[in-house]
């Protein structure tokens, strides 16, 4: 690849993929985006939630003021039965600002979409491309070659899966890697089993009388069926989650008959203490159906391919996991492909000689990053599982633990709870570690990954010196007791007051 750049192909232009494309400018690398559609943003779609973790990476990034602009705070989880009947509330808002100096922010997913876009450079804009169906991913130890059923080629060092749960750029990872190692072991080519679907649909806030401020959440708790709401800047959302009759792998492609068969048939279950589905089903914006997959895959790279957000790994929606770790994987690839590429770059130019990273270093690269999320990745994905399951009252267990023990816990036992499923993870939110900036977001629990600048940078060296020294220390200390002992013990040399003791 001799004057070639170092450039990356990121397939997928929804959030992760966007996200993608803000850190791999920051690192100085060239990338194009495809994305299928014909627009990048389009005003449909549900919700998403970001975590004070998110924010932080946002702030880091330039988007912070905007997104803030067009989201709000979540504030209260609250849970009701079918009929209405609230009975458990946690203050999500008191407890993260407290810790993390900011609550997790609602969002329009449209919205959100068009803010990362606008806030890429013009010159980043024009590498996100539309119309960009990805028909098939070629590489060798020279690099990869993306081809569009438009007939374009696009060539790079590398190519990002970020395009989503039945990603194309896997499928055709997969088939690579069978074809250059038959025996490999690697996930099967439908590698999600879904055992719920969900139907979502926006609609018009109803006033504060109605169904709350802006910022709450809550859900209902039914057998086999669950209700999810969350109210927004300007519009709210519901989610229902129904137990598919058989768990499949097969993708299914609801109509709009059976979304409002969906919405018709649970019409009467409550969300908040006023109103029920059928009030803002009639009035929805928009609405849609899908199969709720759930794993994560045992290999997410091959060869110059990687995989990131849900083409990796996918999650059932209930407690907002999957954007969050699609945007962690992002940080942590961007990381590793800075490092990896630092020894080889020409800084005016941004190009590599020749002798820069190979295929079997850029594997090694991609390894780091997989053994890295693997921990984070599962972790989110046992937490939307059990979450479901949880609101559907999946066993008896789970409806006692929900329904008869959750509401009398005492408030303590709330903080508990977040740090088991939240908090440690927002704790060990990524940044990019080669961008300086302000450490602003923060509460009263440390983040595990600095924000990088001279500060923190002194100190940790200061740390890592200090972990040097003592061990050395700890050894000449021990090896100077066992000297003297040995001295002692052997008459070598006596101490007078050694000399009165029985064993001389």
């Amino acid at each position: 690849m001799a004057g070639r750049k170092f450039r990356v192909v990121v397939v997928g232009g929804g959030p992760v993929g966007l996200t993608m494309a803000h850190t791999l400018s920051k690192a100085g690398i060239e990338f194009v985006v495809l994305e299928r559609r014909p627009s990048v943003f389009e005003d449909a779609g549900a919700s998403l939630v970001i975590g004070p973790h998110g924010m932080r990476a946002f702030k880091q990034l330039g988007l912070y003021e905007r997104l803030r602009e067009i989201s709000v705070e979540f504030t209260d989880s609250r849970t009701c039965t079918e009929d209405g009947r609230e009975y458990n509330t946690i203050s999500v808002r008191d407890e993260f600002t407290a810790d993390f100096g900011c609550s997790s922010s609602v969002f329009n997913r449209a919205e959100l979409i068009q803010a990362i876009y606008e806030g890429l450079s013009e010159s980043d804009q024009a590498r996100v491309l539309t119309d960009k169906k990805v028909t098939d991913v070629t590489s060798d130890d020279w690099g990869v070659t993306v081809r569009c059923a438009d007939g374009t080629r696009y060539d790079a060092s590398i190519v990002v899966g970020a395009d989503g749960v039945h990603s194309a750029v896997r499928k055709h990872m997969r088939s690579n890697a069978l074809k250059a190692s038959p025996k490999m072991q690697i996930d099967p080519e439908k590698p999600f089993l879904a055992e719920y679907r969900m139907l979502w649909a926006s609609f018009p806030l109803q006033g504060d009388k109605h169904d709350g401020p802006p910022g709450l959440g809550g859900s209902t708790h039914c057998s086999d069926h669950a209700l999810q709401y969350v109210l927004g800047h300007n519009r709210g959302w519901i989610f229902i989650y129904e137990r598919l009759s058989t768990p499949t792998r097969e993708p299914t492609r609801y109509t709009e008959e059976d979304v409002i068969a969906c919405g018709e048939r649970w019409g009467d279950v409550a969300f908040g203490k006023k109103l029920k589905v059928k009030d803002v089903f009639s009035k929805r914006i928009h609405a849609g159906m899908t199969n709720l997959e759930e794993g994560v895959l045992k290999r997410w790279y091959w060869d110059r391919i990687v995989l990131v957000g849900d083409a990796a790994h996918k999650f059932t929606p209930n407690p907002g996991q999957g954007y969050m770790n699609g945007m962690q994987d992002v940080l942590a690839l961007t990381n590793i492909l800075h490092s990896v590429l630092k020894p080889y770059r020409d800084d005016a130019n941004g190009e590599y000689d020749g002798k820069g990273p190979n295929t079997k270093i850029l594997s090694a690269a991609f390894k780091r990053y997989q053994d890295g999320r693997l921990a984070g990745a599962h972790q989110g994905c046992d937490l939307s599982g059990h979450e479901i399951r949880k609101q559907t009252q999946r066993t008896t267990w789970l409806w006692l633990l929900d329904t008869w023990m959750m509401p009398y816990f005492p408030k303590w036992a709330d903080s508990w709870m977040l740090e088991l499923a939240f908090k440690r993870a927002i704790r060990n939110g990524l940044v990019l570690d080669f961008v300086d900036g302000e450490e602003t977001i923060k509460g009263n629990v440390a983040w595990a990954h600095p924000m990088p600048n001279p500060a923190t940078r002194a100190l940790l060296a200061k740390k890592a010196q200090g972990n040097l020294v003592a061990p050395f220390l700890s050894v000449v200390g021990i090896c100077g007791i066992a000297l003297a002992a040995s001295m002692a013990l052997t008459s070598r040399y006596r101490l007078p007051i050694l000399e009165k003791l029985p064993i001389w």
